[in-house]
């Protein structure tokens, strides 16, 4: 069997590993615990649906919609030496909130359009889609959490997607890096969505390195393609692991790909060896220098096969690449570790002053039990604590209606109590993020930690 129908067949996407349940017991890694399904990041197996949901405080009148959130959640048995985080079911988790009331909470798997996205959710154009990368078919959801079979963005036909596309707050286009290196080793795909909703280009480039492209940014003029030090692993791949490894050979480096015509030319940056699954933003500063800033990794996938946080911390990273010389720097801003990064999105490839994330100081085995904003202008930072034996998941900004500055708005994060074995989804004031909760909806059952969710205007 040739290397390119042993990658079908193995279902290389991730949407296919997690449908797969990859692996047959073998040696070669520690029989230790699996990190990844103790606790909270263990799956839940109800599907329930409740209605009249109690809050503790006052929910913000203007916040009329739905919150939903996506991440794997294996529903059968798996095998504990090899699951990886990554792979699961994908469920999504809504919060309906209506003029002050919390209506529903309700969890449903993903399963149309042949597909199982399982890492994040993004409303476009009027539809909201379960997403996920490496060949996986987007899946569109109704505004109850249904799974629809139709084709997203492509008419009559599928195609993969990514996980991380950005929205063009000027242009609403999508665009979106894309791998499938099951049907395509060698390529990866610049695609952009148009306001609409419907393709409008693909442009193939050369990339042989098969790294783990899990992320992109956008700026006024370029596409940042990331060629990081995350790699597609065939070894692992063969035995039934997630794979993707760590590679010490392999030099990572930033691409600027121009956003205006159809060359397929990147100008390549080489940077220190990193990985990272999520920038804060990119933009261009007056010089036309391209900068940039993620939570990166020093290194992960290399020891612990089942997940990114074991090895070391996702820490605020700054590159500042110049198109003109050729030269990249970068600076390292926070000790804190940091992840889930998130913006006001009218800001996304534009200069922004503020952005929030998880955050911890235990930069060993991270436990995400902060909230931190960072004020990017004033280089300070202001610091949320969920509270004892209380952790949280990606903090989403939401604009207040009729908002006049940056940071006018709210942070919608699910949090999970340890004592009560329950989660919440809590409403902090993006201004005075460290002030607490304007508002706790209190959910029927906890949510595991998972990846990324969206609030849709209703």
């Amino acid at each position: 069997m040739n290397r390119r129908k042993f990658l079908k067949v193995s279902s290389l996407s991730l949407g296919g590993l997690a449908v797969a349940g990859i692996g047959v017991d073998m040696s070669g890694i520690t029989a230790k615990k699996n990190y990844y399904l103790q606790g909270n990041y263990a799956p839940v197996k109800n599907l329930i649906s409740e209605v009249g949901l109690k809050v503790t405080g006052q929910i913000p009148k203007d916040l009329s919609g739905l919150f939903v959130r996506n991440g794997p959640n294996p529903m059968s048995s798996v095998n504990e030496k090899k699951h990886h985080w990554f792979l699961g079911e994908g469920m999504l988790h809504g919060i309906r909130l209506d003029s002050g009331n919390a209506l529903w909470y309700k969890n449903k798997l993903v399963d149309g359009n042949d597909s199982n996205a399982n890492t994040s959710v993004i409303s476009h154009s009027g539809k909201i889609y379960a997403i996920v990368e490496a060949g996986g078919y987007p899946v569109e959801i109704d505004q109850d959490l249904n799974s629809l079979n139709t084709k997203p963005f492509y008419g009559d036909k599928n195609a993969g997607f990514t996980a991380h596309p950005k929205l063009d707050p000027d242009t609403n286009e999508l665009h979106a890096m894309c791998y499938d290196y099951a049907n395509n080793f060698d390529t990866v795909d610049y695609v952009v969505i148009d306001q609409n909703g419907s393709h409008k280009k693909t442009q193939s480039i050369p990339f042989e390195s098969r790294s783990m492209l899990h992320e992109c940014a956008i700026t006024k003029n370029y596409m940042l393609v990331f060629d990081l030090s995350v790699v597609f692993d065939l070894y692992k791949l063969g035995r039934g692991y997630f794979p993707f490894s760590w590679d010490d050979n392999h030099q990572s480096r930033i691409g600027l790909l121009s956003r205006n015509g159809d060359s397929d030319a990147v100008q390549w940056f080489d940077i220190d060896r990193t990985y990272f699954f999520h920038t804060f933003n990119a933009h261009e500063d007056s010089n036309g220098n391209v900068i940039v800033t993620a939570a990166a990794y020093d290194r992960l996938f290399d020891t612990d096969w089942n997940g990114p946080f074991t090895e070391s911390p996702p820490q605020l990273t700054k590159w500042e690449l110049n198109p003109k010389s050729g030269q990249a720097m970068s600076t390292k801003l926070d000790d804190r570790a940091v992840e889930f990064p998130r913006i006001n999105p009218s800001l996304v490839g534009k200069s922004n002053q503020y952005a929030y994330a998880l955050a911890s100081s235990n930069t060993i085995e991270p436990d995400f039990k902060e909230i931190v904003k960072y004020d990017f202008k004033n280089d300070t930072s202001e610091v949320y604590e969920y509270g004892f034996g209380k952790f949280g998941a990606e903090p989403v900004f939401v604009a207040a209606e009729g908002a006049k500055s940056e940071d006018e708005g709210y942070l919608l994060s699910l949090v999970y109590n340890q004592e009560t074995d329950n989660s919440d989804l809590i409403i902090l004031n993006a201004k005075e993020p460290k002030s607490g909760p304007l508002a706790t909806v209190h959910l029927p059952q906890r949510v595991p930690f998972g990846f990324h969710g969206e609030w849709v205007n209703i």
